[in-house]
């Protein structure tokens, strides 16, 4: 996601089940206890429990052993216990999005992160950090991870490769994404690794930003963004998104296949970000200017998850 004046876009990341209006299932009780990461905010807002889809019953791909080898794993979180990996955003974003992101649409459930997108109206900091207070209509979840990587400035190693394992959602005005960046943004470069329409079913978007002067990209979106074009509902199944990062070239691939490469002999800047410093980013964003023309509002659904069954970071 692009940020103006900011430090990302939703960007974009992870497995996700609609739900749309009241759901009337609740979840498998032997299926694992449920974390709210905000302890206090932990019931919706007619006072039930938090709630998520029973994710057990989705196959897809899970990077076996032998399509890592040679390839040094450095960072894990298979989203067991915790967030303590994770700096958990609250405040609105940018780029004309919806959401108001907070702790409580963040829920970890045996193993999986679930995103939670949801209507209701709550009042809150206009971004994270910006206080001005401001009425939102949708609420949903970010976190970017504690820890900075670098390709160029790994022990030991001349190339990173990003994976996240990810559910994503159907549904109007969704916008999941797993992507870094760092600070002042554009300076450390960013690399959009998935963003996801989710009325858009067969399709995913990637992209990279870079520019030497804070808030100001010297790319131009509209000519690095590449849309992968698949054949079939990438909703129905868990998938593997990645970027591999080296000095020349960026990588894209899904279930393992390269799908998409961005590389110095076509865009000039893709060196110069090799020894940047990036954080890790998994979000849903809700509507904003990702969708042209603009959602409406009244078709966005009123709850939708991304899954996210781990983050791992290899060095080679």
């Amino acid at each position: 996601m692009m940020m103006h004046i900011k430090l990302t876009r939703p960007l974009y990341l992870l497995v996700t089940i609609l739900l749309i209006g009241s759901c009337d299932q609740k979840p498998d009780d032997t299926y694992g206890e449920v974390v709210i990461v905000d302890d206090v905010n932990d019931t919706d807002d007619n006072g039930n429990a938090d709630e998520t889809p029973d994710v057990s019953s989705f196959t897809g791909y899970n990077q076996p052993v032998e399509d890592v080898n040679g390839w040094e794993l450095i960072f894990e979180d298979e989203f067991t216990a915790n967030l303590d990996n994770w700096t958990i955003w609250t405040g609105g974003a940018y780029n004309n999005e919806l959401q108001h992101y907070q702790p409580d649409n963040l829920i970890l459930k045996e193993g999986v992160l679930f995103i939670r997108e949801q209507r209701e109206s709550v009042t809150g900091a206009t971004t994270n950090v910006d206080s001005t207070q401001k009425n939102f209509n949708f609420t949903s979840g970010r976190i970017e991870s504690n820890q900075n990587f670098s390709a160029g400035n790994t022990s030991n190693a001349t190339k990173l490769r990003f994976s996240a394992r990810i559910l994503l959602p159907e549904g109007e005005g969704l916008w999941p994404a797993f992507w870094s960046y760092g600070d002042p943004w554009p300076t450390q470069g960013e690399f959009d690794i998935l963003e996801f329409r989710g009325n858009n079913t067969t399709s995913y978007v990637t992209n990279f930003f870079y520019g030497t002067t804070a808030g100001v990209p010297s790319t131009d979106a509209g000519q690095t963004s590449f849309n992968v074009n698949l054949t079939s509902n990438i909703t129905q199944n868990w998938h593997v998104f990645e970027l591999i990062w080296s000095e020349n070239t960026l990588e894209i691939l899904f279930d393992n296949e390269v799908v998409h490469s961005f590389t110095e002999a076509n865009w000039n800047v893709i060196n110069d970000m090799y020894t940047k410093s990036q954080r890790l980013v998994l979000n849903m964003a809700v509507g904003g200017d990702f969708f042209q023309p603009n959602v409406d509002p009244t078709s966005i659904p009123n709850e939708a998850f991304t899954a996210i069954d781990w983050v791992r970071v290899y060095k080679q």
